[in-house]
């Protein structure tokens, strides 16, 4: 029985070219919208270095103020960003945190848990973000049921072999948001209980 992760054999860099394009397949936002999502969070994340690497500033008043200029630089910035999601050109890793950022929030909160995963870690939500316990146990029960239904597809046959490779990622993919919504759970439950009989709160450790 084969149960290795398919996506482990992917470099850090192919993973997040793969939730990037899976995003775009699978949504109405475009590469350009991307490329447009990923240069405003290369500016939030890193300016400077942005910069340094000729990455266009669209909020620039040199860009904003020259209608031909700003287009050019558009249309210069998505070939690049293009050339990225192809595969032609690596993906720098002074990029890796703007690209996550970019993300929506779905393919997003799934490519941290990912990555969590290479490292044994579990992946948690931004330091001072508070989730609505109701919308998480929903997004909880969702999931549950897309991670019964790929799951079924891989087993089945009633075993787990190289036949179910092409459905194994998608399964992953649903059991690591299962896997991360009970633990939001679990610990919101815990902290609670945890106030309320005298003891401390549990914090998260990124």
């Amino acid at each position: 029985m084969n149960t290795s992760n398919p996506r482990h054999e992917m470099t850090r860099d192919q993973v997040l070219v793969a939730y990037a394009a899976d995003q775009i397949a699978r949504t109405s936002l475009s590469q350009d919208d991307f490329a447009q999502a990923l240069n405003r969070a290369l500016y939030q994340k890193c300016p400077r270095k942005a910069a340094a690497e000729r990455v266009p500033d669209f909020e620039s008043d040199e860009l904003k103020s020259d209608g031909g200029e700003y287009l050019k630089a558009a249309g210069r910035w998505l070939k690049r960003v293009q050339r990225l999601l192809g595969g032609d050109q690596e993906l720098p890793a002074w990029m890796e945190e703007a690209w996550v950022a970019a993300l929506e929030p779905e393919w997003r909160e799934r490519c941290i848990n990912e990555l969590a995963d290479r490292y044994g870690l579990l992946g948690a939500r931004a330091a001072g973000v508070v989730g609505c316990p109701v919308s998480a146990f929903g997004q909880l029960v969702a999931g549950i049921g897309q991670a019964v239904e790929r799951c079924s597809a891989v087993l089945a046959d009633g075993k787990i072999d190289e036949n179910d490779l092409p459905d194994l990622p998608g399964a992953i993919d649903q059991l690591l948001l299962v896997e991360s919504k009970s633990f939001e759970m679990r610990r919101r439950m815990e902290n609670e209980l945890a106030v309320h009989t005298g003891g401390s709160p549990l914090v998260l450790v990124r």
